[in-house]
């Protein structure tokens, strides 16, 4: 059968917007129905899931998932994004600022610290943290970065309504102090704003702070090391004809000398850098991936981390895709749900959660929102008996009838 569904686990490089990358990766793929993970800036690079067909579908499981930056910041300035790349409201001499100061400003903001096997301190813990003016938060039905990217001061009233929202921070470490440069990385709960971390470093030191670079390296299971740039994708995709570069487009050859001969014709050579370039595609959309793009794929089921496991036969992998419960005779759990890291530390604030309710929200930030139902759900694998398996689909517990009840299959028969 042809692969239909999975993952790519995109590197978006800095200067592309994510969105950017949905068209490049559906064109290169020829497949219509893509989806993201998370945003990253454009001034972002780092890893960017795209999900594939059903792959979708899974989206909704990794609101659990640790999220790492690696990220540094310039002291002595303060825009009005919070980075570089916005600007200038004001500047101030860091030069009095000494080391001792920053970690000093960094145990100020998180003040729990353990040490780490290589001697570093790691701080951590639940974040009370103002969203940037350049957030996605949506009060009366506008998205802030949209007055900034219109050019229009943001009223009064909408600022009196943004507020602070947890996240939890599993560890923020620093990597250096280069003064005025910081670098350090974060792990952290979907949702955090790395560029108010920043600022409120830049605070605490009473010099301001801008982000100068971020660069998420790890989300939930994706990491650097199962990541394919989008040049690698397109250069792929040209190759087997799919798509070609417009001619007249902003493509680099590798010499980063332009080719005269693409001032009048499309540029098929699939040794050019095309990442930057217009991207054409000349064959029809379709729902399978091509047999060269499958190398790249990951499996709907690798970032499912958090859900539970269980094994089933092959005759009880068809009866779920027909919709019949299985009792835990025919099903053999083989792993648990795991519960977020963050749940245990949260003190006495979480002996107040009632659980039977569809949803528990710490604060009012999407990253430290549980499902409880979640809790109950398992990854379900038919086994071969000899050590094989393969990725069945999504079941529930069911209390009403204590069995494992199909919530999302992936097999067809």
């Amino acid at each position: 059968n042809d692969m239909k569904d999975g993952i790519i686990n995109v590197y978006k490089p800095k200067g592309m917007t994510s969105n950017d990358v949905i068209y490049k990766v559906r064109a290169a793929l020829g497949i219509r129905k893509l989806g993201h993970t998370g945003t990253l800036d454009p001034m972002a690079e780092g890893v960017l899931p795209i999900m594939i067909n059903r792959g979708t579908r899974i989206a909704e499981y990794l609101d659990w998932d640790l999220k790492t930056y690696e990220t540094t910041v310039t002291l002595g300035i303060r825009t009005d994004s919070l980075d570089v790349t916005g600007e200038i409201t004001e500047t101030s001499d860091p030069s009095g600022i000494a080391e001792e100061d920053v970690r000093r400003a960094f145990r100020e903001l998180l003040p729990n610290v353990e040490e780490t096997e290589g001697g570093a301190a790691r701080h951590y813990g639940i974040l009370d943290q103002m969203p940037p003016r350049t957030s996605a938060v949506r009060i009366e039905g506008r998205r802030l970065y949209e007055y900034v990217h219109a050019g229009e001061e943001i009223p009064e009233d909408i600022l009196k309504k943004v507020r602070p929202r947890k996240v939890w921070i599993d560890s923020l470490t620093i990597d250096e102090i280069d003064l005025p440069d910081i670098r350090f990385t974060v792990r952290c709960s979907k949702g955090t704003y790395i560029r108010s971390i920043s600022r409120d470093i830049g605070e605490i030191l009473g010099t301001g702070a801008v982000m100068k670079s971020l660069k998420r390296t790890s989300s939930g299971a994706f990491d650097l090391t199962n990541s394919v740039s989008v040049d690698e994708i397109l250069k792929t995709a040209i190759k087997a004809g799919r798509v070609c570069v417009e001619a007249g487009g902003p493509a680099k050859t590798d010499s980063s000398a332009r080719s005269e001969a693409g001032d009048s014709e499309p540029i098929e050579d699939p040794g050019q850098v095309v990442t930057s370039a217009k991207i054409k595609r000349k064959t029809p959309f379709g729902d399978a991936i091509p047999a060269d793009m499958e190398r790249f794929i990951l499996g709907p089921d690798l970032p499912l981390v958090n859900l539970g496991e269980a094994l089933v036969s092959h005759e009880d992998a068809l009866r779920l895709l027909d919709g019949w419960h299985l009792s835990y005779r025919e099903a053999k759990v083989t792993k648990e749900p795991e519960k977020p890291a963050w749940i245990d530390l949260l003190g006495e604030e979480a002996e107040t959660y009632d659980r039977t309710e569809t949803s528990i929200n710490i604060g009012s930030h999407a990253g430290l929102k549980l499902h409880p139902e979640y809790m109950k759900t398992y990854k379900v694998y038919e086994t071969d008996g000899r050590g094989g398996r393969v990725f069945v689909g999504i079941a529930r517990h069911s209390d009403k009838y204590h069995k494992l009840t199909p919530i999302k299959i992936f097999i067809t028969k």
